[in-house]
C-alpha cells in the first residue's frame, strides 16, 4: 500500500513547517510527502530542502496556479507515480498524531470500498472548523454498520485532510484546475462520491489553523481580498448546475440575499463587491 500526503502551499513557510513536522510525527509513518509549491518567494524551497528526508518530495509550479491547480497537479503526480492513496491538505492543516493511523484502520474496515475519507477538522481552540464542515449524505442512516465504526457517510468535503482512493480518482479525473480557489474540493469529492461512498472518520482529527473560525463572506471581507470572490461565486454556480434545478434555485436565493447584505451592511467598496458576484 503506497500512500502520499499532498500539501499545497504558497508563501506560508511557518505554517508549512508545522504541517511537515506533524506529518513526520504521525504514529503511522510509511508514507511519502509531496509538497506542491505555488512559486513561493518566502524561502519555502529552502525550508523543504532543510529536512533532508528521502520521504519528502518537492515540486515548484513556477507560478501561482491556486489551490485548485496545486491539488490537480498533486493528484496527477500521485497517479503518475503509482500511489494507491493520496492524503490531501492545505499547508495550515495540522493532523493530530494518530490521524492517518485512524484513517487506515477505517480503510481496512471498509475493505477498500470508498472514494475518500475525511478527518474531523477543528479550529485552534478545539471547536469545529466552520469552513470545513462536510456535506453529509442524506441517506446516511442506511450505512448502519459503518456508523457503528465511527464512519459517517458523506457526499462531499474540503481538502483539509481528505484521503483519496486513487483507483476512484483514475475514474473521475482530476480536480478542476480552472477553479483556481474556492469550491474545487467540494466539486471533486462530489464527483468521487458518485462512483463510491465517501466518509468522515470521526476518530481522525486535524487542526486547521486559519486566522478566524468563519466561512468566506464577501460582505465583511477585507478590501485586499475582495477580488478572489469572483472565483467563489463562479465556482458555486458551476457546482449548482451539476447538482440540478433545486441547487440552482438555492444558489439564486443565496445570490440575492448576498446582494442585499452587501448593500445593507458592507462598510466599503460596495460596488466592487457587487461586481465580484458576477
Amino acid at each position: 500500500m503506497r500512500i502520499v500526503a499532498i500539501v499545497v502551499t504558497y508563501n506560508r513557510k511557518e505554517f508549512l513547517k508545522e504541517n511537515i513536522d506533524a506529518l513526520l510525527g504521525q504514529s503511522y509513518s510509511d508514507f511519502d510527502i509531496l509538497i506542491i509549491d505555488n512559486n513561493s518567494s518566502d524561502g519555502t524551497a529552502d525550508l523543504v530542502k532543510s529536512y533532508k528526508n528521502d520521504r519528502i518530495f518537492y515540486i515548484n509550479t513556477g507560478a501561482n496556479i491556486g489551490g485548485a491547480g496545486g491539488f490537480a497537479l498533486g493528484v496527477k503526480e500521485a497517479i503518475k507515480r503509482g500511489y494507491d492513496y493520496c492524503w490531501l491538505m492545505d499547508d495550515d492543516a495540522i493532523p493530530e498524531k494518530d490521524a492517518l493511523k485512524s484513517i487506515l484502520a477505517k480503510v481496512k474496515i471498509l475493505g477498500g470500498k470508498f472514494s475518500f475519507i475525511n478527518s474531523v477538522a477543528k479550529w485552534k481552540d478545539g471547536s469545529m472548523c466552520v469552513m470545513n464542515i462536510p456535506m453529509i449524505d442524506r441517506e446516511w442512516f442506511k450505512k448502519y454498520e459503518e456508523i457503528k465504526c465511527n464512519l459517517l457517510p458523506l457526499k462531499a468535503c474540503t481538502f483539509v485532510s481528505c484521503f483519496v482512493n486513487i483507483e476512484i480518482a483514475k475514474k473521475v479525473g482530476l480536480p478542476i484546475k480552472e477553479f483556481f480557489i474556492y469550491g474545487d474540493d467540494v466539486e471533486y469529492t462530489l464527483r468521487l462520491s458518485k462512483e463510491e461512498q465517501g466518509y468522515l472518520d470521526l476518530d481522525s482529527v486535524v487542526i486547521h489553523k486559519m486566522g478566524l473560525n468563519q466561512g468566506t463572506d464577501i460582505v465583511t471581507e477585507g478590501e485586499s481580498r475582495i477580488d478572489r470572490y469572483v472565483f467563489d461565486f463562479r465556482n458555486r454556480f458551476y457546482i449548482a448546475k451539476q447538482l440540478g434545478k433545486k441547487e440552482i434555485i438555492k444558489y439564486l436565493i443565496m445570490f440575492f440575499i448576498t446582494l442585499y447584505r452587501i448593500m445593507r451592511y458592507s462598510r466599503s467598496k460596495k460596488t466592487k463587491r457587487i461586481i465580484m458576484l458576477g
